[in-house]
């Protein structure tokens, strides 16, 4: 089977699961065919395709016995023990949430895969550990759609980026570093848009993150040439002194942006990632403004610039899930889990998991999406010219 294995250092959860206003706990999204289960039990068989999703036949009320329960708590928990960038990360609190959630199974004959799976989500989330997650058969569709560049079910993903003018401050939204929903060619347009801007205003407020390679498209003419942007390690790459250096992203046609950094990882497994070296620097000041809905390849595009120091970040402290995630089969058909497999550095060696990347200027109407965030950003950017 061709590996398709499109969410590499992505923090996809927060933004792309919002496109769908359904979720699998309705059984309206459900066929009325068969109950049909497909036990994986390899780990070699755990690439994950949009197929994977689409041909599943599970409906969230389907009951299954308590020993079927348990084996997909165990199944999800193998999982991460197998795939996790450092075996060693919270180990004896997973191992204590499993067996707290195998005691509760014996409480009842039997479970619906709904309840069981919320039950074991509901665990994960205590872990606070990004990009750890069960995908049911209706978010993962949502999530491989974007992916694999087909067309979603209603739905019709609009271009991330956009830009208007305030005055002399130029504004760049930035919604999301996922491609197709970002790409170098989309973001240059609007960038001429701002080309009588005299201070821009990067806005990436409730970005949930995205492929980390894209935010070179952004960063490179604020931080400038050969600089490096992250250090990212797996599991295998733990005992590893020098990194294989990358400099520049990739084509973002037909996706080959995704494709290649996905090879990238699966060929080396630690990685130093850099900007181009012909990179030139906009001498326009710069500001940043972000949100506590700021994840991911958002934290890491915060982080950077927070290192180097190279424009103002404005807003509330960001997420702080940054790293980096992969999907695997569990052993139900349509289901996945999202493990987190890569950790990643910042220049300057923080690691701003669980703590997020405060703003140099702070303004608290950002929080929870308050209504004078965007003014009072521009209202200082304008103060800068």
């Amino acid at each position: 089977m061709q590996k398709t294995k499109f969410i590499k250092r992505l923090v996809l959860l927060i933004t792309l699961l919002n496109l769908t206003s359904c979720q699998f706990s309705n059984p309206s999204q459900s066929n009325n065919q068969p109950l049909k289960a497909n036990n994986v039990t390899s780990t070699e068989e755990t690439d994950v395709s949009l197929n994977w999703f689409t041909d599943s036949q599970l409906k969230p009320t389907d009951t299954v016995s308590a020993s079927e329960a348990k084996a997909f708590v165990r199944n999800v928990y193998q999982m991460i023990d197998d795939k996790i960038f450092d075996p060693a990360f919270k180990k004896a609190e997973r191992k204590q949430q499993q067996q707290d959630l195998l005691a509760t199974i014996n409480t009842q004959p039997s479970w619906s895969r709904a309840e069981l799976t919320e039950r074991i989500s509901n665990e994960l989330n205590k872990l606070s550990v990004s990009h750890l997650r069960i995908l049911d058969p209706v978010e993962g569709e949502t999530l491989f759609r974007i992916f694999e560049q087909k067309p979603l079910p209603d739905i019709t993903p609009t271009p991330s980026v956009s830009a208007e003018m305030r005055g002399e401050v130029g504004i760049l939204r930035v919604e999301s570093f996922i491609v197709p929903l970002i790409t170098k060619a989309e973001l240059d347009r609007a960038k001429a848009q701002l080309a009588q801007a005299q201070v821009i205003l990067i806005d990436v407020r409730g970005n949930g993150g995205g492929f980390g390679s894209s935010i070179s498209y952004l960063v490179e003419d604020i931080i400038g040439p050969d600089k490096v942007l992250s250090r990212d390690r797996t599991r295998e790459g733990l005992q590893a002194r020098e990194p294989y250096v990358f400099r520049g992203y990739f084509d973002d046609a037909i996706n080959a942006e995704a494709k290649a950094e996905i090879e990238l990882s699966q060929t080396y497994s630690y990685i130093e990632w850099r900007t181009r070296l012909e990179a030139q620097v906009d001498p326009r000041p710069h500001f940043i403004l972000v949100d506590e809905q700021c994840g991911s390849a958002c934290d890491l595009f915060a982080g950077i610039i927070k290192d180097y120091g190279s424009a103002k970040i404005l807003g509330v402290r960001t997420m702080g899930a940054l790293l980096g995630g992969d999907a695997f089969r569990l052993r139900w058909q349509g289901f996945a889990l999202i493990a987190p497999t890569v950790q990643v550095i910042l220049p300057k060696g923080h690691m701003i998991e669980g703590v997020g990347v405060q703003p140099d200027i702070e303004i608290p109407e950002c929080a929870n999406g308050g209504n004078q965030c965007l003014e009072k950003a521009i209202a200082i950017a304008d103060a800068a010219i």
